[in-house]
């Protein structure tokens, strides 16, 4: 059942296609054609389209992100973590090509060439501003997951390492809805490289970021534990074996650990690509550090034996 909240969220979702559609067919007869869709660092226009193809481009992507973020707001009903933020970051795609390309018609209006057409810098900040605060504004509306504790299997104990025994083991975890998040950011991008490039330079990187951080590789040797990120296992973050006190295999809610990515809250720090099974370790600082990772038990019962081994030679 729909609620209220979804429901402005939707209405909320829906003001990109609404504006953009309206100030195009308000200012129609009022700006050059072609329209100008580039400026270079000194203001000057150095790229144009016809008014009908920039259009269509525009509301092509406009409509496309509007239906998936309806989408991802209809799903969130079912309490989805990842559906209320897919939802916002479909909001930001279908906000921002339609905040620029009304940011333009306006700025184009009376004006006699194409080339004569200014772009004021608050008009840019204004039209890259509001699809984040229109992003925020959805996300808060829409219902927070609701957190069920899983409980945590007990420590093994069966494992025992000899003095100077080398042992190591890897694993990782992938989300496919961050990979799929971070194409679908960065085939947004495409016609912002024909209005504002700075803007398209901005939301390409962050829809790398996005696709980089969908897999995590979680390695354990005797030197501790070590976390890396993306096919190129970069960039890494190590915890050292003497930092920690026992590892256990647990269940993770990324928003219960700031969300997804590399994260630092008062829990600890945390390596999240997806919700699931990961290795938590417990710092001998009283500080926790997660990973998401598959099949994390023997990697819980290889550190804790790490552990016991390393105790046991320093004594």
């Amino acid at each position: 059942m729909t609620s209220p909240r979804q429901l402005l969220a939707a209405l909320v979702v829906l003001q990109a296609p609404v504006w953009a559609a309206g100030v195009g067919l308000a200012l129609r007869g009022d700006v050059p054609d072609p329209v100008p869709t580039h400026w270079d660092l000194a203001g000057d226009v150095d790229g144009t389209l016809a008014l009908p193809v920039f259009t269509v481009v525009v509301l092509a992507v406009v409509g496309a992100a509007t239906a998936l973020a309806l989408g991802l707001v209809a799903a969130s009903g079912r309490r989805s973590a990842l559906a209320s933020l897919g939802a916002a970051g479909a909001t930001w795609l279908a906000w921002l090509p339609a905040a620029l390309y009304a940011a333009t018609l306006v700025a184009s209006a009376d004006a006699a060439r194409a080339a004569d057409v200014r772009l004021p810098l608050v008009t840019i900040l204004l039209a890259t501003l509001l699809p984040f605060v229109a992003a925020l504004v959805v996300h808060r509306l829409l219902p927070s997951p609701v957190w069920r504790e899983q409980p945590l299997p007990a420590e093994s104990a069966t494992l025992a390492l000899a003095d100077g025994e080398r042992v190591a083991w890897v694993g990782q975890a992938s989300s496919r809805a961050l990979l799929v998040l971070g194409v679908v950011l960065g085939l947004g991008t495409v016609p912002l490289w024909f209005a504002v490039w700075p803007a398209a330079l901005a939301a390409g990187l962050a829809a790398i970021a996005v696709a980089w951080v969908h897999v995590v590789t979680v390695r354990v040797d005797d030197a501790g534990v070590a976390v890396s990120w993306g096919p190129a296992q970069w960039p890494r973050v190590r915890v050292g074996l003497a930092d920690i006190a026992s590892a256990e295999a647990g269940d993770i809610e990324p928003l219960r650990w700031g969300g997804w990515g590399y994260r630092r809250t008062t829990r600890g720090r945390a390596a999240v690509a997806r919700r699931g099974e990961g290795l938590v370790l417990t710092l001998r600082d009283g500080q926790r550090f997660a990973a998401t990772v598959d099949r994390p038990e023997p990697a819980a019962e290889l550190v804790n034996a790490l552990v016991v081994r390393l105790s046991r030679t320093a004594r």
